[in-house]
């Protein structure tokens, strides 16, 4: 009897043994998988992080190269009798510098991105290049320089073969977590920032600048009339869009995302071009 009950004192001392083993290999693996997972999660917040300051530094660097050559230094007021600087020949000068200082800005640009097609601003909100793709996908995820990165560069519709002379032209871009991009343009579903800041300056890759007034903006989804009307139909952009101006010849459409986490929803910026 005494070596029976000892058997089976061992064999439940064994049992016990062999449940704590498997209590601790569960909780080994229950730490090892949540700290996978802390990990994973820290590694997608510091590489969206540094996604952002690339893509921010980026499209700092390209602001410099376009809006420093806009501004030459104007020659200071000095009274010169000689005869190579009169009035006429410093007039002449300054034209030629100014002709030599803003293509070259431009050019730069187009070096660094064939698919360049001109330069959006919004003063005081918004200074970028604008880009058109063979697809509207390229540059949902690649900036101006052709670096992945989800900030992506605002990018015209590739169905706008004619650009700017389009009867309407769409950009599209993202809003960031930094405000970059096309975060502004949420602001104008605020009619008082509507009629504080209803400018919109495009200058293209030639160097034509051409001037919009935005007149209305919405919040709406991907599949709004706005996207095909004027590629349908661009006689029906004027009587289509909201309070659009009787006497314009040209629309520019901007569109980016909601910050509502649904990937259908959108913002739309409504401007025209009066002739």
């Amino acid at each position: 009897m005494r070596k029976l009950f000892s058997s089976k004192s061992k064999k439940n001392k064994r049992n016990k043994k062999q449940k704590m083993q498997k209590k601790h290999i569960l909780l080994g693996c229950v730490i090892l998988v949540s700290a996978l997972l802390i990990a994973g999660g820290a590694w997608w917040l510091l590489s969206d992080h540094f996604e952002d300051i690339a893509a921010l530094d980026e499209y700092n660097e390209l602001r410099e190269i376009f809006m420093e050559p806009q501004v030459p230094q104007e020659a200071p007021d000095v009274l010169n009798t000689d005869e190579e600087n009169t009035p006429d020949n410093d007039e002449e000068d300054s034209e030629d510098e100014a002709e030599e200082v803003k293509p070259l800005s431009m050019e730069e640009l187009a070096k660094i991105n064939q698919d360049f097609i001109g330069w959006i601003s919004i003063k005081n909100h918004l200074e970028y290049p604008v880009v058109r793709g063979r697809d509207n996908v390229r540059y949902l995820n690649t900036t101006f320089t052709g670096q992945r990165n989800s900030a992506g560069a605002l990018f015209m519709d590739y169905r706008n073969r004619d650009g700017f002379d389009e009867s309407v032209a769409i950009i599209y871009g993202h809003r960031t977590r930094r405000g970059m991009l096309f975060s502004p343009l949420v602001n104008y579903l605020n009619n008082s920032f509507l009629r504080e800041n209803p400018i919109i300056t495009i200058t293209t890759r030639d160097g034509t600048e051409l001037e919009y007034r935005i007149f209305a903006a919405k919040q709406t989804d991907a599949w709004d009339s706005a996207y095909t009307i004027g590629l349908n139909d661009p006689s029906k952009a004027a009587s289509s869009f909201p309070n659009a101006p009787a006497n314009a010849s040209h629309f520019l459409l901007l569109s980016t995302c909601t910050a509502n986490n649904n990937q259908d929803e959108r913002i739309i910026v409504f401007a025209a071009r009066e002739e």
